[in-house]
């Protein structure tokens, strides 16, 4: 009787555990999927879906239509400003008053982007990002994300690039890049239909000058 009651005291004990362990685990892991500030402890606010119309904070194209280049900024005040690649965030990050009158570093409570591999939303903070590589985004050569060293050594080793962590990324980095992809197609081609339709002006100003 004594030997049963005192299993039945360990079987509780081991329950009560168990119980103690779940509620420090549970949280834990609960800021770990919505992103945790390991400087000052605080839970972030989760990513946001963004809308089909909602453009880019920096080159006015459309981040829901390139869902695996997709990048967030979010403020303390709730604003979300999207980015169609880590390029442009990092652009927006670097001079943000170049491209807001409202926001400031300061504000700005977390900015996660995806990991290449899985699609996950990850923070910025603690992505390792490979720079340069063969890869194209929608805006030409990227900063490239992974939430962890190994898949970037990884996909470095087989695209090339430099394999950078988030504070070491400077606008001399981001400049490197160019400007290239889909904005410097537009460019370009805004610039010969300019030339185009000037062309066409001349033509039918001389024409009428000889009339």
């Amino acid at each position: 009787m004594k030997m049963k009651k005192i299993k039945m005291n360990l079987v509780a004990v081991q329950v009560l555990f168990l119980l103690l362990l779940g509620l420090v685990i549970l949280p834990n892991a609960l800021a770990m999927e919505h992103g945790k500030d390991y400087d000052s402890g605080n839970v972030l606010p989760s990513p946001l879906a963004i809308p089909a119309d909602m453009s880019c904070g920096v080159c006015g194209m459309y981040p829901a239509r390139y869902e695996q280049w997709q990048t967030q900024m979010i403020f303390s005040n709730g604003d979300m400003v999207p980015f169609d690649g880590c390029k442009d965030m990092f652009k927006y990050l670097l001079d943000m008053k170049e491209y807001s009158d409202t926001h400031t570093r300061q504000d700005l409570a977390v900015a996660w982007v995806k990991d290449f591999n899985t699609g996950k939303w990850i923070n910025a903070k603690d992505a390792y990002f490979v720079v340069a590589s063969s890869e194209m985004g929608p805006m030409g050569k990227e900063l490239i994300p992974f939430g962890s060293m190994t898949a970037a050594q990884e996909f470095k080793q087989n695209k090339g690039g430099m394999l950078k962590h988030f504070h070491e990324i400077n606008m001399e980095v981001v400049e490197k890049l160019g400007m290239g992809g889909m904005k410097h197609h537009m460019m370009k081609k805004e610039t010969m239909e300019n030339h185009e339709h000037h062309m066409e002006k001349e033509h039918m100003e001389h024409g009428k000058g000889h009339m």
